[in-house]
């Protein structure tokens, strides 16, 4: 039985492709989410596999060698073959599924309201991860991210999704005892609930208020929205609470907003669309939702 001739690595097909198409290792990068550095690389180790040079690095750009212009064809042929055929056998499938990266606390608001999509969409599949920070990730592990932030990214799309205002927000029982949150001189005898590394806080609320910044104390630092939102639950102290999260435990009596002042939040909510390419009619329609869902 013969045996199949090595193959090179699929990326560095791929990367060849894209830089001969637009004679530009910086342009291939970018259609790539790829560094320029990650681009000269794989062509070199693709041409250090084939022996062969496939570009001449000119002054003024790239020109291809004979070598590479009489593989460019054969490799996009072979690109574009496997793509209809992955998509001919796995298309469907991939189309009635979405994958969802949700940053942080949103949960406390999606996952209630995910039966209404399931009502709505039985056929679509969903696969939801949770992320606390933005780390590095590939952008073909997911589909769209639901991203917590002041909205000023790289990505091709980006939508917000809400326009909050921060509120004190503390459980009913705090407006009872010997201090009741019923003014704010008797804010000082309470615990302030802090959420770490946001623009908006505190301090910010102080001053609209007109209270003097001393009376905000060291509190207690928490790194989650939903952890804060749980600790204030729980009577633990007064958090500054984004309105569009606090909402369903407010209409519950679970939790109770003292003062009428509220301060705009400098971060938001907001929709990625982390790749170049459409979306799938999937995750088209999870979109769509999503945004009526909180429109409405």
């Amino acid at each position: 039985m013969s045996r199949r001739p090595r193959l090179p690595t699929l990326n560095w097909l791929r990367t060849f492709e894209s830089a001969a198409r637009h004679m530009s290792f910086t342009t291939a990068a970018a259609e790539l989410n790829l560094t320029q550095a990650a681009v000269s690389q794989q062509i070199k180790l693709l041409e250090h596999y084939l022996c062969q040079p496939l570009f001449q690095r000119m002054p003024r750009g790239l020109q291809l060698t004979a070598a590479g212009n009489a593989y460019l064809p054969k490799v996009k042929d072979a690109l574009d073959r496997l793509g209809m055929a992955t998509q001919e056998v796995f298309g469907q499938v991939k189309e009635q599924r979405v994958r969802v990266r949700v940053s942080g606390a949103f949960g406390l608001w999606l996952m209630p309201r995910l039966t209404d999509f399931k009502q709505r969409f039985p056929h679509i599949e969903l696969r939801i991860s949770r992320v606390q920070w933005v780390p590095e990730v590939r952008v073909e592990d997911y589909d769209l991210e639901i991203r917590w932030g002041p909205g000023v990214w790289s990505e091709p799309e980006v939508t917000q999704l809400t326009y909050g205002q921060l509120q004190p927000t503390c459980a009913p029982a705090l407006l009872e005892g010997d201090h009741p949150l019923d003014c704010l001189a008797n804010l000082r005898q309470h615990r302030l609930i802090h959420l770490s590394g946001t623009l908006s806080g505190w301090s910010d609320w102080f001053r609209m208020a007109g209270l003097p910044p001393e009376q905000l104390g060291s509190g207690d630092q928490i790194d989650s929205s939903d952890f804060c939102q749980m600790a204030t639950v729980a009577g633990m102290g007064v958090m500054l609470g984004l309105d569009f999260l606090t909402e369903d435990d407010v209409t519950k009596g679970n939790l109770v907003r003292p003062f009428d002042l509220s301060i705009p939040s400098a971060e938001n909510y907001y929709l990625i669309k982390p790749q170049r390419e459409d979306l799938s009619p999937a995750a088209q329609q999870f979109a769509a939702w999503l945004q009526e869902s909180i429109a409405g």
